[in-house]
């Protein structure tokens, strides 16, 4: 029979729950009279600087986005409440304590700040040393860059034992590789098929500590795991691994963790977890000025806290998107509501006409520069329609129209369907993630944009798009593009266009500021499906444009 012992009494205690060979168990104090399933802490490496992956600019690699929760939050969700969790911190520590702060309210979390996460002596090794005095317990712990499947390990820390997981031999190299069947032999660098994952169980922490002391320096780092040559019987657990640390890997993983809500830009990220939306920035003045402008949305925003420069957050709203609704009334309503309590009409200033050359003229050329002559823009004929390079099609536009037809109001900024939540309890649409500036104003814009961007989020909708809802295929020069439109939102569509009618709004000022809006964002989802997103917003454009200049010239 299994046994152990118990913290609280000292007294031997036997299995509860065998989970199988390669597991730990789950033990039970008679003594007691309690399960001993939580005799252990668990600790998080996320002092370095995670190099290797930079998908979104800015951020902690320890809060890169999985299905809108970062990587960190999908290892502490994994255990229970009761456990103790140490995490060490160093490199941006401020971005992954305030998160957690935020998150995770009703866990004991213990920070250890790490004084060399960079320097010469840094490295995994180093950073769990610092933790020592936070665990002088059995403990597990892990590199904040890995992931897996089960769960049966987090319950009892019973054994000493090792994470491991089968590799592609051909990448090997990138790997610490184990040697040993049902118990640890020894870890080798060079050519394998079987990996440590950077998770490791530690029942005799004295030992360990006693060899991780010794320090030694492999490949340039203060390594781990010479704190294994103090143990002796490590058995070997094999894991469903999910890495994220370099951005190949990370986008492998998120092929599993597929179920995003919202889609990220590289210098943007929202995570929905513990009852919170947050948002991040890498722009702490965008941060800043986004919650400057909650202020301006006249009450139809939720009520934010800033938590750190670069994120802001609120409570999460159990509204139904106006993408899913399907009642012709609520669909008027939110544009009535807008049209009474958003786009008042007032004052403008010296600087309005210069921010709508700005919003318009300047900031959409300026974001398609790069594809200038690319083989993207070397297309020449779309769905059957002639297409020019995209400088000669932007420079065919009248902007000086815009400056004829603009109306200054309070505005949004990012007025699609995904952004407007319907509260059924208290019969109000509340507005989320608006923008920071029209131009250089937060708090003058014009009506115009809000439309257009209405307009261009009809069209292509977020959901369908997260759903890999859309196509784009190129034989030589000739490219087709496809998507799917909800059935609902074509019906909006023409609600929308009887609205601005209705309201004396210009139709082709809509149209044609919709249309602009695929130049404007598509540069900015480059790491979003691999870059097939932001190509295809940019045909699609380029359809959309060809066809209304030429419909405009005759």
């Amino acid at each position: 029979m299994k046994t152990s012992y118990c913290n609280n009494c000292q007294a031997t205690v036997k299995v509860l729950h065998d989970y199988g060979s390669g597991y730990s168990d789950i033990f039970y104090c008679s003594e007691c009279d309690k399960e001993l399933n939580y005799n252990f802490k668990f600790c998080i490496l996320a002092a370095g600087m995670g190099t290797r992956n930079n998908d979104v600019d800015g951020l902690h690699k320890a809060l890169l986005p999985l299905e809108n929760k970062p990587v960190i939050s999908h290892i502490i969700d994994k255990l229970d409440k009761r456990v103790e969790v140490v995490v060490a911190v160093g490199y941006k520590s401020n971005q992954i304590k305030t998160y957690l702060e935020a998150v995770y309210i009703d866990r004991k979390i213990t920070y250890v700040d790490v004084d060399n996460f960079d320097g010469e002596g840094s490295g995994p090794g180093y950073s769990l040393l610092s933790c020592k005095e936070e665990l002088q317990v059995p403990f597990i712990f892990t590199s904040v860059d890995t992931l897996v499947k089960e769960d049966a390990v987090f319950n009892f820390v019973g054994d000493n034992w090792l994470g491991v997981s089968e590799v592609p031999i051909e990448n090997s190299m990138d790997y610490c590789l184990v040697r040993g069947s049902k118990y640890l032999d020894n870890l080798y660098y060079g050519t394998g098929n079987r990996a440590y994952v950077g998770m490791a169980g530690i029942h005799d922490y004295e030992n360990f500590w006693n060899a991780l002391e010794d320090r030694k320096i492999l490949k340039d780092e203060y390594q781990v795991i010479h704190g294994f040559d103090g143990l002796e019987n490590i058995k070997l657990i094999d894991f469903t691994w999910y890495d994220t640390g370099n951005n190949k890997s990370y986008h492998e993983t998120k092929k599993v963790f597929c179920n995003d809500v919202v889609a990220n830009k590289s210098d943007e990220a929202i995570f929905i977890d513990g009852g919170k939306v947050i948002k991040y920035f890498n722009s702490p003045k965008k941060t800043k000025l986004r919650v400057e402008r909650a202020g301006y949305l006249n009450g139809n925003c939720p009520d934010i806290t800033m938590i750190n420069e670069n994120m802001y957050c609120y409570d999460y709203i159990n509204g139904e998107m106006l993408s899913n609704i399907n009642d012709e009334t609520l669909m008027r309503k939110f544009l009535d509501d807008c049209q009474e309590k958003l786009w008042e009409e007032t004052y403008t200033d010296d600087t309005f006409l210069e921010n709508c050359e700005e919003m318009y003229e300047t900031k959409t050329k300026e974001r398609v520069l790069k594809l200038h002559n690319s083989e993207l823009d070397r297309i020449t004929i779309i769905n059957g329609v002639k297409v020019q390079p995209i400088e000669d099609m932007l420079n065919k536009v009248d902007w000086d129209w815009f400056n004829e037809t603009a109306i200054p109001s309070y505005f949004h900024g990012d007025l699609q369907p995904e952004n407007i939540l319907y509260d059924k309890d208290k019969d109000k649409f509340v507005l989320i993630d608006w923008r920071q500036s029209f131009g250089k104003s937060t708090k003058i814009g014009d009506v115009y944009y809000d439309l257009g961007k209405i307009y261009h989020a009809i069209m292509i909708n977020g959901q369908s798009i997260l759903k890999d809802m859309f196509s784009y295929n190129r034989v030589g020069n000739t490219a087709n593009v496809e998507f799917y439109a909800k059935s609902n939102l074509v019906y909006f569509m023409d609600i929308f266009q009887e609205f601005c009618y209705d309201n004396d709004y210009d139709w082709d000022t809509v149209e044609l500021l919709g249309i602009l809006q695929y130049f404007s964002i598509c540069t900015l989802y480059d790491n979003f499906k691999d870059g097939r997103y932001g190509n295809f917003l940019f045909l699609y454009g380029k359809y959309l444009l060809a066809k209304f200049l030429l419909r405009s010239k005759k």
